[in-house]
């Protein structure tokens, strides 16, 4: 099988070093040594988020983080609120209809947030909605949204913020208890550079009072199990311990540069492709984008499947195609994780050149 260049929204580009910690020994998940390694991790993620809250980690996909989110608080208390700018909005919507929840949704035109304003008034409107569920940064369009004044939001009037951030977590700015965020789900394959296989959550001392009296069916998710075996420094369950390695050394990283200015290592690196793509005369497609990807649009007649399949058949580099109806109308680029702006400066260059040549055929 070729090997390709990874530019694709998650799974991101791992540099080797780090992808080695992966063939290390195992070791046991009940001995010292993996406490010493959980304990890291906790650790290294408290500092990332700026909290003391309880974290809890799962051998999982970001998506059975958000699960874990839905399915350990209550829908006895009141309606949840879907604050929605893409696919991951969507995904929240039917956890939350699986587990019996009653749901509405608040959607934004492709490529924007939604608005401060539509928020505030729907839950003025409506003092059954207790819990409002959001992404940070929506993988499948880009947008980044303002977490903060949701919080501040949801606080002032005693309502519960539930926030994916399995995307933006590493290339985002974002501070748990000052953005007033309840619960947040992250993951290990995004922005914060690692592997596949781990997800988690942080939960604060609000969300865990409803979580202690919810009687929801679960059990491989259940956050009560949990915390028995967190303050054992384990899980309950086989963890994914090689995945840990790698993850626990990416953590250590950001933390070595400083998170602030692993944000601004994103965000430089997101305005330099964004820059030569509108020096280009190429159209981006989000309108409040994240530092953690940037979205070509396609210009009418111009498959993104085909242009993406031909620099990965050509020149190993392998961008991520739209989802569902966006799907041959753009092009994801990662600027995620570790990765270099040499690779970045050669993979632009590739893709304009690629797309420049479509164009000419329409």
């Amino acid at each position: 099988m070729k090997k390709y260049l990874l530019l694709t929204v998650g799974p991101v580009y791992v540099p080797k070093n780090l992808l080695k910690r992966a063939s290390d020994d195992l070791i046991y998940h009940r001995e010292e040594k993996f406490h010493d390694l959980f304990s890291s991790i906790i650790s290294q993620l408290q500092k990332i988020l700026f909290t003391k809250n309880k974290i809890f980690i799962f051998t999982a996909s970001g998506t059975g983080a958000m699960e874990a989110a839905v399915s350990n608080l209550s829908p006895k208390i009141g309606k949840a609120l879907v604050v929605s700018c893409g696919y991951f909005g969507e995904r929240w919507r039917e956890i939350l209809r699986s587990f019996g929840y009653y749901v509405e949704i608040l959607k934004s035109e492709p490529g924007k947030g939604v608005a401060l304003e539509e928020v505030e008034r729907k839950i003025k409107l409506d003092d059954t909605i207790k819990y409002i569920f959001t992404t940070l940064t929506d993988t499948s369009t880009g947008v980044k949204q303002d977490i903060k004044n949701f919080g501040r939001i949801a606080r002032e009037n005693n309502r519960f913020l539930i926030v994916d951030g399995i995307c933006g977590i590493g290339a985002d700015e974002f501070y748990f208890d000052e953005f007033y965020c309840d619960i947040l789900c992250g993951a290990s394959q995004k922005a914060l550079g690692g592997i596949p296989g781990i997800s988690f959550l942080c939960v604060n001392e609000r969300a865990w009072e409803i979580i202690k009296k919810s009687n929801t069916p679960r059990y491989y998710f259940d956050l009560l199990n949990y915390e028995k075996f967190l303050n054992k420094k384990e899980t309950p369950f086989t963890p994914a311990i090689n995945t840990l390695y790698v993850f626990d050394n990416c953590l250590k990283k950001i933390n070595k540069i400083g998170i602030k200015k692993y944000w601004k290592r994103h965000e430089d690196n997101a305005n330099f492709v964004r820059k030569v793509l509108l020096k280009n005369n190429l159209e981006l497609f989000s309108q409040f984008p994240s530092n953690a990807l940037t979205i070509i649009k396609m210009k009418e007649g111009v498959d993104s499947s085909e242009i993406i399949r031909e620099i990965k058949e050509k020149k190993g580099i392998l961008f991520s195609n739209g989802q569902r109806e966006l799907k041959g109308k753009i092009i994801r680029f990662s600027h995620m994780g570790f990765i270099d702006k040499k690779i970045l400066e050669k993979a632009t260059k590739v893709l304009i050149r690629e797309i420049k040549k479509y164009e000419k055929k329409v």
